[in-house]
């Protein structure tokens, strides 16, 4: 009975936990060979040296332009991917029938299309607007790009919203702008806030069209790192690799903390 029960239940903690130190072990690698006090990535060896992250707010080293400017088309293309998203997907979830759907297929096919194919296509067409390695431009394509993101974490917000509230406010001689600004609104707020965030997280980590409508003038931190790599592989990688690592685990905790008190509250 015993030796079933560790087969049931310790073997799939046994792999799970294997599972997970696979996945994350590598990644606690990282920290240590940012304290490196080598040129190159390697383990610290006479002692630990904060060089490599001081070497993050040298504005003549390009990683902190670079994290800025990735920071700044990220901001925007949220606010602009976040905005787009909330008007389609309330005027879908309002309108019903045939056109929604194939409209939200056109949306979701910049997931479907394979990056590169899509970074062909944004170059040729760039290339005649005039907008090849500009800011606008990049915003744009992160824009298409988090879009499909936004739809999604709206819409499913959206589908927990019961429209006898909207046939109420209606009914009640609310206008439009009123029954969304204080029916719809309110209910998909944690919607909006996923899709903004989702928008967020796109923008900064794309890196496969940045690569084609880039050049010198706009250089993201995505591509900065592609070509710290191709030239000399920097353990200033290592340390933006831990500084994302850190604030990561920090908004993580910071989200389980706001929940718990959230939930404190509720009780």
């Amino acid at each position: 009975m015993r030796l079933r029960r560790i087969i049931e239940v310790g073997l799939p903690r046994l792999l799970a936990w294997c599972l997970l130190g696979f996945l994350f072990v590598p990644i606690l690698v990282v920290i240590p060979v940012a304290l490196t006090d080598r040129d190159y990535l390697s383990l610290p060896q006479d002692g630990i040296s904060m060089e490599h992250f001081a070497a993050l707010t040298d504005w003549s080293k390009g990683w902190l332009p670079s994290m800025l400017t990735s920071a700044g088309i990220a901001l925007a293309c949220a606010a602009i991917a976040t905005a787009l998203g909330v008007a389609f997907a309330v005027g879908a979830w309002a309108a019903g029938g045939w056109w929604p759907s194939l409209m939200r297929i056109l949306l979701l096919s910049p997931m479907i299309v394979p990056p590169i194919i899509y970074a062909v296509g944004m170059v040729k067409l760039w290339a005649r607007l005039s907008l090849l390695d500009s800011y606008t431009g990049v915003i744009l394509v992160h824009v298409v790009l988090a879009l499909p993101l936004t739809v999604l974490a709206i819409g499913a917000s959206l589908s927990n919203l019961d429209q006898r509230l909207v046939q109420a406010a209606r009914s009640l001689g609310a206008r439009p702008m009123t029954v969304f600004g204080k029916v719809i609104l309110p209910n998909i707020v944690p919607g909006v806030a996923a899709g903004a965030l989702l928008a967020f997280v796109a923008s900064w980590d794309e890196i496969t069209v940045t690569l084609f409508i880039t050049g010198r003038a706009v250089v993201t931190l995505p591509r900065r790192i592609w070509t710290s790599i191709q030239d000399a592989v920097d353990p200033a990688l290592a340390a933006i690799a831990t500084v994302l690592l850190v604030v990561t685990v920090l908004a993580l905790v910071a989200r389980a903390l706001i929940e718990r008190r959230q939930r404190q509250r509720k009780f």
